[in-house]
């Protein structure tokens, strides 16, 4: 094995030094979310325990003032027609800006549970310090069904030898009728509000929604 050199151990050691450092950071913040939802709920029982004999009421300060703000905030992205608008850089982009913004919202809102994503994303934020929403891109096979009458031999010849195409039912009377379902690729951009104690992992779905 080749000697390491000055610069490689230096290297080295500095990224030893940031996982660690990451690692305590990350274990902190943990404890902190623990104590955040704690005080959320009102349960004050490991850093106030109750006495004996003496009242266990709980003052709901950390739900009273986050459930307070989740209105307001909420206001500010949901209460127009737009959550999100792109602007032209040049008059030539005002139809394409106009178009992204409203393809983006109907996707966003009308396609997936945009108010919920929002509301889920911004809570956790209040509460855990990190809000995360995932996105991604799918697309799907969906068929579609239809049936052709009168067809002559060619056009019967043609819609076999599509090989998107299956034919389900197919009679021969003096006017041809046929039943085809095909496959369509259907893309779709879902969106899932993600658990902010996972945010260096995988993300599991929390609510989803699709185009």
């Amino acid at each position: 094995m080749p000697k390491m050199t000055t610069a490689e151990l230096k290297a080295m050691l500095a990224a030893e030094k940031a996982d660690a450092l990451s690692a305590m950071q990350a274990s902190r913040l943990s404890d902190e979310r623990t104590d955040a939802m704690d005080y959320y709920l009102g349960d004050m029982s490991r850093d106030m325990p109750a006495a004996d004999g003496r009242s266990r009421a709980v003052s709901t300060d950390v739900a009273d003032t986050v459930e307070g703000m989740m209105p307001a905030l909420m206001d500010i992205f949901c209460s127009g027609e737009e959550v999100v608008e792109f602007h032209p850089v040049g008059e030539e982009d005002v139809a394409a800006a106009e178009q992204e913004t409203d393809y983006v919202n109907h996707v966003f809102m009308q396609k997936n549970p945009g108010f919920l994503i929002l509301y889920s994303f911004i809570k956790d934020a209040l509460l855990s310090k990190v809000g995360i929403v995932k996105v991604w891109w799918e697309e799907e096979e969906r068929e579609q069904r239809e049936t052709f009458y009168g067809l002559t031999d060619d056009q019967f010849m043609m819609i076999v030898a599509n090989p998107a195409v299956e034919i389900i039912a197919h009679s021969a009377y003096d006017i041809s009728q046929l039943a085809t379902a095909n496959d369509k690729d259907a893309p779709a951009a879902p969106l899932a509000s993600g658990p902010p104690m996972e945010e260096s992992q995988q993300i599991p779905p929390k609510g989803t929604g699709e185009v």
